[in-house]
């Protein structure tokens, strides 16, 4: 059995769903600078390296984490959209971790197992062990804990609906979702959580952080995925976040509509809701590095910090993700820890799947051979970034982002002079085309 090296570090991977990579204190937007609140992401950032060219390999929740897990393209995971589960056969950077020494923990929704709703009350089912963890406290998303709370086996289908039922809470999360999908298909409602903070998805899923570490032995490596609910859609911070952002102005959405799904879209309110949403879960990355540093292991302690992609948020007439748009595919990513040297910006490109490389290039281990991750502090550095989803495949370069689309023509942007992504240059640049159609899988 491969076994890491003596006085490997520990891992904390910090893991928002659906967080554009511009919305962080730290970082610049070509849409405006974003006045959100991130000061713990910030100061992580300032200690460690931000990767400005971070881009998921396809950006839906579960394709995005089965590459992930996998350390392989889209084309190559078997989960094509929200409707699969990965394969608990297959190995995952968790399995490799786990056989290699380290106790491997998740919390959260890690949408591994997306098409299967049952998350075990407790947060444990057999299928987590196989996926390759030691101990887990799972979670449903925002709409899934909603849509699934009150029916799945009789009652609760996750460790969160079993926390709303205890405290006689789920009946009124529930009905303030299908109200939100039936006046605002959900995305674009405009107020906040009916719900006190402690009792909100991603402080829940911050509280289960600090509980895994608890029960988590000294000795020994382990690697914490930490993967908060948010700020994915509905964007319903506690009122207690909300009102921090009472007046702030946001730059507006770029190419925006004035309605979305027939409804007028109150575009100010939706991005201070999301804003809102990122300092709630920033505050939460503060408390959990409190408590790795309380357990005496921070000097020890990879932290990586990264989403499994964007958000449009109003660019282009479009919420969600699922596109090819720097909204949707463009992410965050920040690593600070033993071997990094901090306060470091770095412009490489870089795809999500290569924190899995970083993860197990950190733990002493050999990526294994059928892997497409890369680990981004030590190997050269890419020629270009892929992804993908259903009918669409993109190839970026840095500068030039090629988007082919079946029955469509072919779209490239220049994001360096037009990193809004507003001009079509594809007939101006055929040569462009044709090398970046060459990198498509």
């Amino acid at each position: 059995m491969t076994t890491t090296p003596p006085n490997p570090p520990n891992l904390l991977f910090l893991f928002p769903d659906q967080w554009r990579w511009d919305w962080l204190g730290c970082e610049t937007s070509p849409y405006g600078k974003v006045p959100v609140r991130t000061p713990n992401i910030d100061a992580l950032a300032a200690r460690g390296v931000r990767f400005t060219q971070c881009r998921t390999n396809s950006p839906v929740c579960a394709p995005a984490r089965a590459a992930l897990a996998l350390g392989m393209r889209y084309e190559r995971c078997g989960v094509a959209d929200n409707g699969f589960d990965l394969d608990p056969d297959r190995p995952t950077v968790f399995n490799h971790l786990r056989d290699a020494g380290y106790r491997t923990l998740t919390c959260g929704k890690n949408d591994l197992h997306k098409r299967t709703t049952w998350k075990g009350r407790e947060g444990w089912t057999r299928l987590l062990g196989q996926y390759g963890f030691t101990d887990a406290i799972d979670q449903s998303g925002k709409f899934d804990a909603a849509r699934n709370g009150r029916r799945e086996r009789g009652g609760p289908n996750c460790s969160y609906t079993s926390h709303l039922h205890a405290h006689g809470l789920f009946e009124a999360y529930a009905d303030d979702y299908a109200e939100r999908q039936q006046q605002f298909t959900g995305t674009t409602a405009p107020w906040p959580s009916p719900l006190l903070r402690r009792h909100y998805t991603d402080d829940f899923c911050g509280q289960m952080a600090l509980e895994l570490l608890d029960r988590t032995p000294a000795e020994g490596p382990w690697m914490l995925w930490v993967n908060f609910p948010g700020p994915h859609d509905p964007f319903d911070p506690p009122r207690e976040l909300q009102q921090r952002y009472d007046g702030v102005d946001f730059p507006p959405p770029v190419n925006a509509k004035d309605d979305y799904g027939e409804k007028p879209v109150d575009h100010p309110t939706l991005r201070r809701n999301y804003a809102a949403c990122c300092e709630g879960i920033d505050e939460w990355v503060g408390r959990i590095l409190d408590a790795v540093a309380q357990r005496g292991e921070l000097d020890n302690t990879l932290v990586i910090f990264s989403s499994d992609h964007g958000e449009m948020l109003g660019d282009h007439g479009h919420f969600n993700k699922g596109r090819a748009g720097e909204g949707s595919v463009h992410v965050p990513l920040v690593v600070a820890g033993p071997g990094v040297e901090g306060g470091r910006v770095d412009d490489r490109l870089v795809e999500l799947i290569d924190v899995s490389g970083l993860m197990l290039h950190a733990a002493g281990l050999d990526r294994p051979d059928d892997w497409d991750a890369r680990c981004p502090l030590h190997d050269p550095p890419r020629d270009v970034q892929l992804a993908a989803l259903n009918d669409w495949r993109m190839a970026c370069d840095g500068r030039h982002k090629l988007v082919v689309k079946d029955n469509h023509p072919d779209r490239l942007f220049d994001l360096q002079d037009d990193p809004r992504e507003m001009h079509n240059v594809a007939d101006q640049h055929g040569e462009v085309v044709e090398r970046l159609r060459g990198a498509l899988i």
